[in-house]
């Protein structure tokens, strides 16, 4: 049997996306609790059905970040920073489909070469949603992408709807960018959730404040990920990681 979390959150859907309240953890009222049970660890539902990756085919490498940029496509977002284990600066790219914002949006890791010019290392099609959904809806307030001097690619959402707020970490291990840390953040009526996701050492926590009351106790529950070969970014979908 696996060993997980025997707390499943409810996350609550017509709530206000703010940042946690962090004082909350420091209340005397905090409560710790390790319990061991088969429960998966539950995610943001989806508010529609996903649309399928499209079979677009992007460079393998050019002299300018643009020759990666298909003519259908627009850059949304990019960065620049040291990804690898060289000291080149690489570039992630995240893309816009011109004509229909409720596309996919591909996200592409350029790696600097030595002689110039840049080789497409990745793409994945799920490290960020479309920026649109159903129709007309913006599925983030604000969003951003960088790279630390730590050398992670850090991916953040912002969402005062269903969505939440949502931060993915991912760093080079063994020549590979894989998927290393989550942090999700929820708020509703009386109740704001938090949920921090250390891939790598197999820990989850979950910490729930109460706003109803005056001194917004906290409880936190710990609990541990199920062993599993590295996630690679370009395969993994964080939106439903850990509720398969």
């Amino acid at each position: 049997m696996l060993v997980a979390i025997s707390l499943m959150y409810k996350l609550h859907w017509f709530g206000a996306g703010m940042k946690p309240q962090h004082a909350a953890s420091s209340n005397s009222d905090l409560v710790v609790a390790v319990v061991r049970d088969t429960q998966a660890v539950t995610l943001n539902p989806k508010t529609e059905i996903p649309k399928e990756a499209k079979q677009v085919e992007f460079s393998q490498s050019g002299n300018t970040i643009e020759d990666f940029v298909p003519g259908s496509y627009k850059i949304a977002m990019d960065t620049k920073g040291r990804l690898n284990n060289d000291e080149l600066e690489d570039v992630v790219l995240v893309l816009q489909n011109k004509t229909d914002s409720t596309d996919l949006r591909p996200t592409l890791i350029l790696l600097k070469q030595p002689e110039g010019g840049y080789r497409l290392y990745a793409s994945s099609w799920l490290a960020i949603g479309a920026a649109y959904i159903n129709g007309d809806y913006q599925q983030y307030d604000s969003e951003d992408i960088s790279i630390d001097q730590k050398r992670n690619l850090i991916i953040s959402t912002y969402s005062s709807g269903p969505v939440g707020n949502r931060e993915t970490r991912y760093r080079f291990i063994d020549n590979e960018l894989v998927f290393t840390y989550m942090e999700t953040f929820n708020a509703g009526a009386g109740q704001q959730t938090k949920v921090t996701y250390d891939v790598l050492n197999q820990k989850v926590t979950i910490e729930d404040i109460n706003t109803m009351k005056e001194d917004m106790p906290a409880a936190v529950s710990h609990g541990t990920l199920p062993q599993h070969p590295p996630y690679l970014f370009k395969e993994i979908d964080p939106t439903t990681v850990f509720s398969e």
